[in-house]
């Protein structure tokens, strides 16, 4: 067997594993994309390192782009095998991996317009769309500790690890010569507790160990401080100085952990009266596939559930979905002087 570490090693973002297997079976750990060096990182990721034709798998550890993003690339130039994750990482990745192709298009239209001006040639997109969508046609998704036989000498089962939303040790089997050989590929690792997920559990003990170290030596603040920090500056601005907050997060994960907290607080009669808006499609989606595994929450907010079948849904909390902002979109249009600009209304 052997093993090539292609990505994420020393770095942290790109994470790629590939392993050979003794009867020549090739599997892919993550297919992950480099991020945030400009365009360095576009030239890493398009050298990928290998033949995606001559794959015969991915498993997936999660859906964060840095370890999902290229796989509508690979299947854009051959990649003809499956990709195995558990169920609530597929879906994830459906809606994750269009929006990651709709920002390939949209930032090569940007790029190339330049390179026009300059008498350059355009350049393609890492991947579109309909790669991304087409792409998830080859996504097994399996649950938690069941294994997934992927030949008569190779298994895979996942254990939660509390990242996010599916996220799963990879524990994979390889019997070569009559002997088993076990790894364990961690992905990402979350935190021992969680305010949705399950806190990561323990995985079978491992021959080789391929993990992650990158918030090795990091002290996060208390989870209930953080939570009574933000009751305190959503009634700061928008009761006491009429304000309004407005919150930046992560479209998966983060946003639902705000929309949780405040939705506690919404029960305990601690929230105030004020509007809260969700003003991200990708973010509205991502809350539907939550809702949709409760199989990956802890559990405190089973609990929780027991009364309020919602947990991230209530009074006064408004999902702004794309029909929504067209309609105002077409408001604003029609209203007097709402043409007065030759630029259209930014929503």
């Amino acid at each position: 067997m052997q093993i090539n570490f292609i990505g994420a090693a020393r770095e942290v973002t790109g994470s790629k594993h590939l392993i050979i297997t003794g009867s020549g079976k090739r599997i892919l750990l993550d297919c992950g994309m480099f991020q945030g060096k400009g365009l360095e990182t576009d030239s890493m990721n398009r050298k990928l390192g290998f033949d995606p034709a001559e794959l015969d798998y991915v498993i997936l550890t999660h859906a964060h782009i840095d370890h999902s993003g290229l796989i509508p690339y690979i299947y854009r130039l051959g990649f003809k095998g499956s990709v195995v994750c558990t169920n609530a990482t597929r879906d994830l990745c459906a809606i994750m991996l269009p929006d990651s192709g709709f920002i390939q298009e949209h930032d090569t239209y940007t790029f190339n317009k330049r390179r026009v001006k300059k008498g350059l040639p355009k350049v393609d997109p890492l991947y579109t769309q309909k790669d991304a969508v087409e792409c998830i046609g080859s996504f097994i998704g399996v649950p938690y500790n069941m294994k997934f036989r992927i030949d008569e000498h190779t298994s895979v089962r996942f254990t939660h690890t509390g990242h996010m939303l599916g996220s799963g040790v990879a524990n994979i089997q390889v019997i070569e010569n009559g002997q088993i050989k076990r790894i364990a590929y961690t992905g990402d690792i979350g935190r021992p507790s969680d305010q949705i997920l399950e806190s990561p559990k323990p995985f079978p003990q491992a021959d080789i160990l391929i993990t992650e170290s990158t918030y090795g030596d990091r002290l996060h603040v208390h989870q209930k401080d953080a939570e009574s920090e933000l009751l305190d500056v959503v009634i700061n601005t928008c009761v006491n100085k009429g304000g309004k907050l407005i919150i930046p997060a992560f479209s998966v994960g983060r946003t639902q952990e705000v929309v949780y907290a405040l939705n506690i607080f919404f029960n305990e009669g601690k929230l105030p009266k004020v509007d809260i808006f969700v003003d991200s499609p990708l973010a509205v989606n991502a809350t539907t596939v939550f809702r949709m595994h409760p199989e990956c929450f802890n559990k405190e907010i089973l609990g929780v559930m027991e009364t309020d079948p919602d947990p991230f849904g209530f009074n006064k909390l408004f999902y702004m979905c794309m029909i929504f902002r067209l309609i105002i979109s077409f408001l604003l249009l029609t209203l007097p002087g709402a043409l007065a600009s030759d630029k259209p209304p930014r929503l």
